[in-house]
């Protein structure tokens, strides 16, 4: 389903690619730009991320959405950051408005077009959304509450790995995102 992330959220960083030559040095800025002023990013190591920080899971996910939309969307693809002091959002921006995220169903673990399943995993919620030619699919990380949850929703927003939602195909489609 398409869904917008939080509102007023500043830019903390924005970088474009055309190529996924340019993936490391975008992952280098984006960990130097963290932990900015969001508590998300400063999370020590946690045991359901696969013990990653904050910080280790944003340039995750951002290094996974990147390059889908690399491969699947038309260049040049954006990534930003955004942040509000308390939720950190990846939103990656490409030029394919047409063609929704795909979760793929079929697929054993080596074969590829896992990122968007992984990005479900580690971050708090992930969605998408279109804005005239373009595709937005983004992340949002928060600061975990005294009860173990994320602050905020808890929902995803694509499609879950056994069902299909608006539009979003899980029956072995190809990952595009």
């Amino acid at each position: 389903m398409e869904a917008c992330p939080p509102g007023r959220l500043d830019v903390v960083g924005s970088w474009t690619l055309r190529t996924v030559d340019q993936l490391s040095d975008v992952r280098a800025e984006l960990e130097s730009q963290l932990p900015c002023d969001c508590p998300a990013a400063r999370i020590g190591p946690s045991e359901d991320a696969g013990g990653l920080s904050g910080t280790q899971r944003m340039v995750l996910v951002a290094s996974e959405l990147v390059a889908n939309a690399l491969e699947h969307a038309r260049p040049p693809v954006v990534a930003r950051l955004l942040c509000d002091g308390s939720v950190a959002v990846l939103d990656v921006v490409d030029r394919s408005p047409d063609e929704p995220p795909v979760v793929p169903v079929d697929r054993q673990l080596g074969e590829g077009g896992h990122g968007l399943r992984l990005a479900k995993t580690v971050a708090d919620r992930v969605g998408w959304y279109r804005a005239g030619a373009e595709k937005h699919v983004w992340a949002q990380f928060s600061v975990p509450t005294p009860d173990g949850a994320a602050d905020g929703p808890a929902t995803n927003d694509l499609a879950t790995a056994d069902r299909a939602t608006d539009g979003l195909t899980a029956t072995g489609a190809p990952d595009r995102s």
